[in-house]
């Protein structure tokens, strides 16, 4: 009998953070917030770190309106899995508030977690740059509807923008900038027969 024993999955760790956001045009409201949450296919599991997340409410009113919104929430999350095939990714969803609390969407932005890539300087790591895409409504009378109520259009389920074949019928326009940095460790998938850092 061989005594070997065969790896059936590999690892997956993710270390990073949200860094910031930008609004070319000013995000229109006082304080900014996102809700981060990690999506991944049937054959991956979290195996440590949180799958949802909360950073807190930010503000760039003591510079000029299109300022970085800066946040710097650390993400960490290890995952396993036996095939690439639904590959993790990353979903945001931005916030504003008023000072009387409102809430309002600005945006979506998503991002697939890196294949590779990890340096020891935290500095010199890439910075990844997801564009933040806002729901537009889908005709005049939505358009002043949204209006009279003062409630922006949103996703009923924002994991719709991870399927390419889901969201094309739906209308987004660019309304900002979300800065992300991320550094990957992966182990076991070699074994597996995955070369991907040729």
């Amino acid at each position: 009998m061989d005594g070997k024993i065969t790896a059936s999955y590999f690892s997956l760790c993710i270390a990073g953070q949200i860094v910031s956001a930008t609004f070319p045009l000013g995000p229109d409201t006082e304080f900014v917030f996102c809700r981060y949450e990690l999506v991944a296919g049937p054959d991956w599991l979290l195996c440590s770190g949180p799958q949802h997340g909360l950073t807190q409410m930010a503000t760039n009113k003591g510079g000029n309106f299109n300022d970085k919104i800066i946040f710097n929430m650390p993400i960490e999350a290890t995952y396993k899995s036996t095939s690439p095939f639904g590959w993790p990714q990353l979903l945001v969803s931005v916030f504003g508030c008023n000072g009387h609390g409102r809430e309002r969407l600005l945006g979506y932005a998503r991002v697939h977690l890196p294949l590779f890539g990890s340096q020891c300087d935290q500095s010199s790591q890439p910075m990844l740059n997801a564009p933040i895409l806002k729901p537009k409504c889908p005709n005049i009378i939505a358009d002043l509807t949204s209006w009279m109520m003062r409630r922006e259009p949103e996703l009923r389920d924002a994991k719709v923008l991870l399927d390419t074949m889901k969201c094309k019928g739906l209308s987004m326009e660019s309304y900002g900038t979300l800065e992300l940095q991320l550094s990957t460790i992966m182990r076991g998938a070699q074994k597996l027969g995955y070369n991907w850092h040729v």
